[in-house]
C-alpha cells in the first residue's frame, strides 16, 4: 500500500472516530483513535480526539494526559490550545485556562473559538471589560456564530446593562433567528425585565427551535403568571412535568401553581405518580412529603414515606427527616427522638436534621438539648437565622439572660414611618395610589402552598424588579425610613443583629434579598414564622380594615415572641398604621392576629442582608 493510501486510511478513521463521538458512542470513537495511534504513534488529531472522548466518558486525568501529549506534537495547533483551555476553565484552572487561550488567539487570529473561549474565561474572572472585546470580536468575525452573541449578552447582564444584553440576544437573531439557546437567553433576560408576555413567548420560540430543558418549562409558566395567563401557566407546568417528570423542582412549581390557580383536584397528585414510577429518586419523594406537611396531609406524608421506602427508595437524610417529623405529628415524643437522635448520629453536619431535633425538643420539653443543637449549627454559620430563632426559644424556656440580649422587643420592633414622595399631597393619597398598584398584581386565587398566609394571596417574584414608577418611588422611601433606623443601631459588633449593621449605615447599604406584597382577607392571618433568608425583616402597611384597632382582640395586630406551634404569650403586640413600617430581626418569631372584615388588608414585605 503507498503512503498516500495509508494517510487516506487513517484520515477516514479519525473521520469515523469524530462522528461516533457526535453519535454517542465513545467506546468505538476511542477504538478507532487507538487503531490509528498503534500505526502511527503522536499522531496529533487522534490524540486530541481521544483526549475529547476520555473527557466525554467522565476522565478528565486522563484527558489532560492526551491534551498535553498533542501540544507536544503540535504545539502551534490553536484548535488543540483552545479545547485545551476550555478543559483547564472547566475544572477552575482559570489562570492556565486563560494562559493557553491567549496564544491560540495569537497564533490564529481569525480563529473564532479561541476568541470565544478566551472572552468566557475573561467573563468568568470578571475581566468584562476585556472580555467584552473578545465577544465583539467574535461577532465581528461570524455574525452567525449564535454562542458570540450569547456572549455578549452575558457580559452586558453582568455589567448592569439590560438593555445593551437584550440589543446583544436580538443582534444575534437577525442573523440566526432560530437560535434556541439565544431565544432562551433572550427571554431569560426579558423576564427580568419584567416584560412577561414577551419573554413568555421568547420561551416558546426556544422550545419550538430546539432548546429543552426543565427551567424553561419553570420559567415559562412563572413568565406567563406574571403576565396574568394563569391557565397557560398551568398548561405549560403540565408539559413540563409530562416532559421531565423525574425534576423535583418542576413539579413542585406544578404543585405551586395548581394550588394557587384554585384547579380542582389534588396539586400533588402528578408528583405522587411520578415518585411512584421512579421510586428510587430519593428527591421526589422527599419533596412529595414536604408539600404533603405544607398542606397538613401528614398522614398522607407518613404512608409516602412508607411506600418509599417500601419501593426501594435510597435512605437519605431527607427521607428519614419525613419520619421523624411524622413522629412528632404521631404525639410520639420518645419514638421522635430516637429517631431524631440517629438521624445525628448518622449525619452529624446536617444542618436541617439538627434543626428539625431542636424545634421537637423545644416542644417536648428538652431546651437545653436543643440550644447545644443550636450552638452547633451557629458555629458552621454564624448567622444562620433560623439557629437563632431556635436558640433564643431555648434562652426563654431556661430563663438565661442571653434571651432578652437576643430578643430584645422593646429596642429590635422598631415602627417607623415612611416618608411620602414630594410630588404626593399627603399620606393617604400616596397610599392609596400604592395599593392600587399592588391590587393588579395580585393574580393568584389562593395563598401559595409553601408560604405562612392564610386567607389571602401573595405576589410572585421579587416585587422591586417590578418598573412600575411607583414601585420605584416607594423602594427609595422604604430606603429613607430603613437608614433613619440603621442610623439608631447600637455598637455591638458580637451581636447576631446590631453586629451586622454595614459600615455606611444608610438605606443604600442594604440589599433587598426578597420583596413581595400579601392581600389578607376576612379571617386571613399569617401562621407564627420567621425568615430564615434574611438579616432585617418588616411589614408596611399599605391599606388596612376598619375594624382594625377596634376592640381588644388586637384583630390584624402583627404580634411577636410566640414560637411555631407552641402555647407561649406574645412578648409585644404592634397595632398597624397605613404608611407605617415595622422593622426587626429576621430571626424573631411573629405572626399576624386573624381579623374579620370585608376590606383587604395589604402589606409589602420584604428582607434585607448587609451589602456585600
Amino acid at each position: 500500500m503507498k503512503p498516500t493510501d495509508t494517510a487516506a486510511q487513517l484520515g477516514a478513521a479519525l473521520q469515523q472516530a469524530a462522528a461516533r463521538l457526535q453519535a454517542g458512542q465513545p467506546e468505538e470513537a476511542a477504538a478507532l483513535c487507538r487503531k490509528v495511534l498503534a500505526h502511527t504513534p503522536g499522531q496529533p488529531d487522534a490524540l486530541h480526539l481521544l483526549s475529547r472522548v476520555m473527557l466525554h466518558s467522565g476522565q478528565p486525568a486522563e484527558a489532560e494526559k492526551l491534551f498535553l501529549q498533542s501540544l507536544s506534537s503540535a504545539p502551534r495547533r490553536a484548535d488543540i490550545l483552545v479545547n485545551y483551555g476550555n478543559f483547564l476553565r472547566s475544572q477552575g484552572r482559570d489562570q492556565e485556562a486563560h494562559k493557553r487561550l491567549r496564544k491560540a488567539v495569537k497564533l490564529a487570529p481569525d480563529f473564532v473559538p479561541a476568541w470565544h473561549g478566551l472572552g468566557l474565561t475573561l467573563h468568568k474572572t470578571g475581566a468584562q471589560e476585556e472580555a467584552a472585546r473578545c465577544a465583539l470580536k467574535v461577532t465581528r468575525l461570524a455574525p452567525d456564530y449564535p454562542a458570540g452573541w450569547e456572549l455578549l449578552a452575558a457580559i452586558e447582564q453582568k455589567r448592569g446593562d439590560a438593555a445593551a444584553a437584550i440589543a446583544a440576544c436580538r443582534a444575534g437573531l437577525r442573523h440566526q433567528p432560530a437560535a434556541p439557546r439565544l431565544l432562551y437567553s433572550l427571554a431569560q433576560l426579558l423576564r427580568q425585565e419584567c416584560e412577561f408576555p414577551e419573554a413568555a413567548g421568547a420561551y416558546e420560540s426556544a422550545r419550538i427551535n430546539g432548546f429543552e430543558a426543565p427551567d424553561l418549562y419553570r420559567n415559562q409558566a412563572e413568565a406567563l403568571l406574571e403576565a396574568g395567563d394563569m391557565e397557560r401557566a398551568l398548561d405549560c407546568a403540565n408539559a413540563g412535568v409530562a416532559r421531565y417528570p423525574q425534576d423535583p423542582v418542576l413539579q413542585r412549581t406544578r404543585a405551586r401553581l395548581y394550588w394557587e390557580a384554585g384547579a380542582e383536584g389534588d396539586p400533588t397528585g402528578m408528583l405522587a405518580q411520578a415518585a411512584q414510577r421512579y421510586p428510587t429518586n430519593a428527591a421526589l419523594w422527599e419533596t412529595l412529603g414536604q408539600l404533603l406537611n405544607r398542606l397538613g396531609r401528614q398522614d398522607e406524608c407518613r404512608a409516602a414515606v412508607a411506600e418509599a421506602f417500601a419501593r426501594g427508595c435510597p435512605d437519605t437524610p431527607g427521607i428519614r427527616l419525613l419520619e421523624a417529623l411524622a413522629a412528632v405529628h404521631d404525639g410520639a415524643a420518645a419514638q421522635a427522638t430516637e429517631k431524631f437522635s440517629r438521624l445525628i448520629a448518622k449525619y452529624p453536619r446536617h444542618v436541617g436534621c439538627k434543626l428539625g431535633f431542636a424545634e421537637h425538643l423545644l416542644s417536648s420539653g428538652d431546651p437545653a438539648h436543643a440550644e447545644k443543637l443550636c450552638a452547633e449549627v451557629l458555629d458552621l454559620n454564624r448567622y444562620d437565622q433560623l439557629a437563632w430563632a431556635y436558640r433564643g426559644t431555648a434562652w426563654q424556656l431556661l430563663g438565661d439572660p442571653r434571651g432578652a440580649w437576643l430578643m430584645d422587643y422593646e429596642r429590635m420592633v422598631k415602627p417607623v414611618a415612611v416618608p411620602v414622595p414630594d410630588s404626593f399631597a399627603d399620606r393617604a393619597g400616596f397610599f392609596h395610589e400604592v395599593q392600587q398598584c399592588l391590587e393588579a398584581m395580585h393574580r393568584t386565587k389562593a395563598h401559595p402552598i409553601e408560604q405562612t398566609l392564610r386567607g389571602g394571596t401573595q405576589t410572585n417574584g421579587h416585587l422591586f424588579r417590578h418598573k412600575h414608577v411607583l414601585l420605584r418611588v416607594l423602594e427609595q422611601q422604604i430606603r429613607l425610613a430603613v437608614g433613619s433606623v440603621l442610623a439608631e443601631f447600637p455598637e455591638d459588633p458580637q451581636h447576631p443583629f446590631w453586629g451586622r449593621r454595614p459600615g455606611s449605615p444608610g438605606g443604600d447599604s442594604v440589599v433587598f434579598s426578597g420583596a413581595w406584597s400579601v392581600r389578607l382577607s376576612s379571617e386571613g392571618f399569617h401562621t407564627n414564622h420567621m425568615h430564615p433568608e434574611g438579616w432585617i425583616s418588616s411589614a408596611l402597611y399599605i391599606a388596612l380594615p376598619d375594624e382594625t384597632g377596634q376592640g381588644d382582640d388586637h384583630a390584624g395586630h402583627i404580634q411577636f415572641g410566640v414560637p411555631l406551634g407552641m402555647e407561649l404569650p406574645p412578648q409585644r403586640i404592634v397595632r398597624p398604621q397605613v404608611g407605617t413600617l415595622v422593622l426587626f430581626p429576621s430571626y424573631m418569631w411573629h405572626g399576624t392576629v386573624p381579623f374579620v372584615s370585608q376590606q383587604p388588608r395589604i402589606t409589602v414585605a420584604f428582607d434585607l442582608v448587609p451589602e456585600a
